[in-house]
């Protein structure tokens, strides 16, 4: 083999064996916990199906927290991911839930007028 060929392949193999895996997800990690105590301050505890994926997303932070400790980075980058997006949804659902609750009791409020205009 050629000296050429020599390096290239010296090269990969420094290349490969100095990336050593996935870095751990700290920015995930943080980001993930900050959806989390977003939805359950947006009322997610208040609507069961932001309850549910207030949940799922707990649980998928402490399954990528396992990850982070045995060393899996990118598994774990991957389920902070999930977590973060079912705590966005959590959020979503808790948000239009309570716009749901604020239309009705306008709507209500409009029909009570109504009647009282009416007397």
């Amino acid at each position: 083999m050629s000296r050429f060929g020599w390096s290239l392949i010296s090269g990969i193999a420094v290349a490969a064996l100095g990336c050593g895996g996935a870095p751990k997800p700290v920015a995930q990690l943080s980001s993930s916990e900050g959806a989390i105590r977003g939805a359950q301050e947006a009322g997610a505890a208040e609507v069961p199906d932001a309850t549910l994926h207030v949940k799922l997303a707990e649980e998928q932070r402490e399954d990528a927290l396992k990850l982070i400790k045995d060393g899996d980075n990118h598994r774990a980058s991957m389920m902070l991911a999930r977590a973060e997006a079912d705590a966005e949804l959590a959020i979503a659902l808790a948000r239009s839930a309570n716009a749901v609750a604020e239309a009705q009791k306008a709507a209500d409020a409009v029909e009570a007028l109504k009647q009282k205009a009416a007397q």
